[in-house]
C-alpha cells in the first residue's frame, strides 16, 4: 500500500516535467452549472516552479528505480518512456488541466486533453496490472476504470477524473453525459470561461458564491438589492508567480444590472488615496489599511444594507454614529503593532472638517462610561482631547493592566490611539512612506498591508517549541501582503518574498523540498 501511494506520487512529479500539445475541444467537457471551475497550466508552472532545476539527476534517477522496480520488461518500458518523455503518457500538458466542483459540493472532476489515446491506453494497463485501478472496460464511446471511489474515463478527445458520495454507477452516467457534452451546453461557451482563457494567468479559477457557509450567504443575500441573487454573483480569480510575489487578480462579475449598478454607487462613495498620513506610522507597522472619501455618502451607502443596521442593533449600547461619519472628508488610515508581545498598539486617524461632531460623541460615551463604575474614566486633557483610561485593557483587547486611549481632534485630524508616544512626538526613524508597498497606495480605493516579517518572533512564539526551527524557515521566506481595491469590480492580492530576483514559486518549491528532505 505505502508502495503504491509513493508511486502515485513519484509518478506526478515526474509526469509534470515536459509536455506536448494539439487542439481540440476537451473544454466541453466541463459541466456548464460547475459552482467552481480552475484551471492550472501545468507546462509554466513546472517552468516557473524550477523542479527540474531543483531535484538532481541521481535523486531522479532513484525516483525512476523506484516506479519500476518489480515490473515486467514491457511494464517498465512503458513508466521508463513516460519518465524519460512524460508527453508519451497521451496526455497533453502543454493545455490547461481544469479542476471543477458541482452545486452539491461533493461531486467532482478533472479535465485534462488527450494527445494519444493509445498510449494513455498502455499507461492505465499498467497501472492495472499493478493492481492501482480496475482493468479498462471500453463502453459508451470511451475507456474506463476505477481506483476506489475515483471513475477515470478517456476518450481520443479528453480525459475526464470523477469522484463524488454517489455510487459508482450513478457517477459513471453523470460523467458519461459530461463526455458527450455538446460545446454550447458546456461551461466552455460561458463568459467566464473566456475570461479565464484571457487571463494570461499561471493559475485561474472562477467560483459562484453557493457553496459558501449558510450563515454568511444569508448575510450576503441581506445586502442585496430587492431581486438580486447570490447568483448573479461570480468571482474570477487570475493567479500570477512572478519574481518576489505572487499576484492574484480577483474580478466580481455581476450578472444583474441592479447589482453592479449598486456596487459602483457604493464604490463612487470613496475616493483615490493618496499617502495621506502614511507617515503617522512607523516602518515595521504590523497591520496599516486605508480608504478615502465622503463620509455622509459612505454612510448613505452602509444606512441602505440591512446587514449594517443589524450590526448597530448588536452593539451592546446605543451610540448615534451618523454626526461621526458626515465629519469625515478624506482619508481614513488604521495601524495596528505591537508595543510589546502582549500589548497591540492600535491607531485611527482620519480627516474630518471640523471638531464640531466630537463633543456629540463623547456626551454619548459618558453615560456608558458612567455605567462602568471604577473601571473605566474619560479625562479632559485640552481643547477637543479626551483620554479613556481602563483599569484593565484586556476588555478592548490591549493586553491586562492599566491602558489609556487617546481621543480627540488635532488639525483637523481626528485620532483614537493607545500610543501616547507616537500621537505626541510622532514617528521616530523611518515612517510607512519608506515601506516597500508604499508606491502602490496611490490611486487605489481601499488599500491593506500585513508586515510579515515585523511580527516573525510573535508567529514563532505560538508555535510549539520543536515545530519552530520549521516554522521559521517558512516565515523568513514572507514580506510582506497587500490588498487593494480598484474600483467596483477589481480587487488585487499579492504575497511578497524577501528575495526579489528569484521567481516565488521555485522559492516555495525549493522549500518544500527541502523541508520534505527530498533535496538537501
Amino acid at each position: 500500500m505505502v508502495k503504491h501511494v509513493w508511486n502515485y506520487a513519484l509518478l506526478v512529479v515526474l509526469v509534470l516535467l515536459a509536455a506536448c500539445s494539439e487542439k481540440n475541444e476537451y473544454t466541453r467537457v466541463i459541466p456548464q452549472d460547475a459552482s467552481v471551475v480552475g484551471s492550472f497550466q501545468v507546462s509554466s508552472l513546472v517552468q516557473k516552479s524550477g523542479l527540474t532545476e531543483s531535484v538532481d539527476k541521481a535523486t531522479l534517477d532513484k525516483m525512476k528505480k523506484n516506479v519500476t522496480q518489480g515490473l515486467a520488461a514491457e511494464e517498465a518500458k512503458v513508466l521508463e518512456d513516460i519518465l524519460n518523455n512524460p508527453s508519451e503518457s497521451g496526455i497533453d500538458f502543454k493545455r490547461p488541466i481544469y479542476f471543477f466542483i458541482q452545486p452539491d459540493g461533493e461531486t467532482s472532476g478533472v479535465v485534462a486533453c488527450v494527445q494519444n489515446s493509445d498510449k494513455l491506453h498502455d499507461l492505465v494497463d499498467v497501472l492495472a496490472g499493478q493492481q492501482m485501478c480496475a482493468q479498462l472496460e471500453e463502453k459508451d464511446g470511451a475507456s474506463w476504470t476505477e481506483s476506489g471511489k475515483l471513475v477515470l474515463a478517456f476518450t481520443d478527445e479528453a480525459l475526464l477524473m470523477g469522484s463524488g458520495r454517489m455510487k459508482s454507477e450513478e457517477l459513471k452516467a453523470q460523467m458519461k453525459g459530461w463526455l458527450n457534452n455538446p460545446k454550447e451546453r458546456s461551461f466552455a461557451a460561458t463568459d467566464e470561461y473566456k475570461s479565464m482563457s484571457e487571463a494570461n494567468a499561471d493559475m485561474a479559477f472562477v467560483n459562484g458564491l453557493e457553496l459558501m457557509p449558510v450563515e454568511l450567504r444569508s448575510m450576503m443575500q441581506a445586502a442585496l438589492p430587492e431581486g438580486a441573487k447570490l447568483s448573479d454573483i461570480r468571482m474570477l480569480t487570475a493567479v500570477r508567480f512572478e519574481n518576489g510575489k505572487m499576484v492574484a487578480d480577483m474580478q466580481t462579475i455581476y450578472k444583474n444590472k441592479e447589482l453592479r449598478k449598486m456596487a459602483e454607487t457604493q464604490m463612487a462613495a470613496l475616493d483615490k488615496l493618496n499617502d495621506k498620513y502614511m507617515d503617522a506610522y512607523p516602518e515595521n507597522t504590523f497591520c496599516w489599511m486605508a480608504l478615502r472619501g465622503n463620509g455622509a455618502k459612505l454612510y448613505e451607502q452602509l444606512d441602505k444594507q440591512k446587514v449594517f443596521g443589524s450590526a448597530l442593533m448588536s452593539m451592546p449600547f446605543d451610540i448615534d454614529l451618523k454626526p461621526v461619519f458626515e465629519a469625515v472628508d478624506g482619508t481614513v488610515t488604521l495601524g495596528m503593532n505591537m508595543l510589546d508581545e502582549k500589548i497591540p498598539q492600535v491607531s485611527l486617524f482620519a480627516e474630518v472638517k471640523n471638531a464640531d461632531f466630537l463633543q456629540a460623541l463623547i456626551n454619548q460615551l459618558k453615560p456608558i462610561i458612567s455605567m462602568a463604575g471604577r473601571s473605566m474614566r474619560l479625562v479632559p486633557t485640552g481643547k477637543d482631547s479626551y483620554e479613556l483610561q481602563l483599569a484593565d485593557g484586556s476588555q478592548f483587547g490591549m493586553g491586562q493592566g492599566p491602558t489609556s486611549i487617546c481621543i480627540g481632534v488635532r488639525d483637523k485630524r481626528f485620532y483614537l490611539t493607545n500610543d501616547k508616544l507616537l500621537l505626541n512626538e510622532g514617528v521616530k526613524g523611518n515612517s510607512l512612506v519608506k515601506a516597500p508597498w508604499a508606491s502602490e497606495v496611490s490611486g487605489k480605493r481601499f488599500f491593506m498591508a500585513l508586515s510579515i516579517s515585523s511580527v516573525r518572533d510573535l508567529i514563532l512564539s505560538e508555535v510549539p517549541r520543536y515545530s519552530r526551527g520549521i516554522a521559521g524557515q517558512v516565515v523568513d521566506n514572507f514580506s510582506y501582503l497587500t490588498v487593494d481595491v480598484k474600483d467596483a469590480e477589481h480587487t488585487t492580492f499579492t504575497v511578497s518574498s524577501k528575495d526579489e530576483k528569484t521567481n516565488v514559486l521555485k522559492q516555495w518549491m525549493d522549500l518544500g523540498l527541502k523541508l520534505s528532505g527530498v533535496v538537501r
